[in-house]
């Protein structure tokens, strides 16, 4: 619950004062209808963990993740959303904060915990990444990163882990398997079924489900685009 109206308040004004391009009130409503479907499916299986990934690159996973924490932190509850995509990090670029010191740092104790953790508003904090490490996936099965992601379910509401892409990487399959909620990102006219159905395959070897899938690009409007259990957006109206 939120704590006061006026924290969040200043939580929606940290939020829109960081909008980088022109946003209808129909995006932001979208990106909360996605916010409302993903903590009710969160509450029912008592969840507050989640990955967001996607099939391949540039499908949008990264906006997704971004957006969908900012939106959980305007109900004034405490977000960590981390960048565990250590191939081609990007929440630094959108939030312009620095990336030297990250979340491979901290495992690989060449850094501490405060120094990788970035505050965006009072509810969100940030832990970013850097593709300086040549064994990401080493790192991230690591007892210490287990050690660490329990530690930060005592401090936060929720989790949100942005994924490198399923099929190009094996590092999404190894994060897929430490968290209680999958959210796979396909984008409209341009992912194929094909590279969906593989990434769907190569996470039930592993005895995993993608729980929810979130279409990106795709027109919004009522005619034939509402089957999905998530809102949609347009892929050129960002928050970030």
């Amino acid at each position: 619950m939120p704590k006061n109206t006026a924290n969040k308040t200043q939580s929606e004004k940290l939020f829109m004062s960081d909008v980088r391009q022109k946003i209808t009130f129909s995006i932001i409503e979208s990106y909360k209808n996605i916010r409302t479907n993903v903590l009710s499916l969160m509450a029912k299986k008592n969840a507050k963990t989640l990955a967001i990934t996607s099939p391949n690159a540039s499908e949008g996973k990264s906006t997704t993740a971004l957006n969908l924490a900012i939106t959980i932190s305007q109900l004034g509850k405490k977000v960590l959303i981390i960048d565990a995509d250590a191939h081609k990090p990007s929440l630094h670029r959108k939030l312009k904060i620095d990336n030297k010191i990250g979340l491979l740092e901290v495992l690989s104790s060449t850094a501490t915990l405060s120094e990788a953790t970035h505050a965006h508003n009072e509810f969100l904090d940030v832990i970013t990444c850097n593709t300086l490490t040549p064994n990401p996936s080493e790192l991230l099965s690591s007892e210490k990163f287990d050690e660490l992601f329990n530690e930060f379910k005592e401090k936060y509401d929720y989790i949100i882990l942005d994924t490198p892409p399923v099929n190009p990487v094996a590092d999404a399959l190894v994060l897929a398997q430490k968290v209680d909620l999958l959210i796979m990102v396909v984008r409209a006219s341009s992912t194929t079924y094909d590279a969906f159905k593989k990434s769907v395959k190569a996470l039930k070897v592993l005895d995993l489900n993608v729980d929810g899938v979130i279409i990106n690009g795709a027109d919004p409007r009522p005619k034939g685009y509402y089957k999905s259990k998530y809102s949609y957006y347009k892929s050129n109206n960002y928050y970030y």
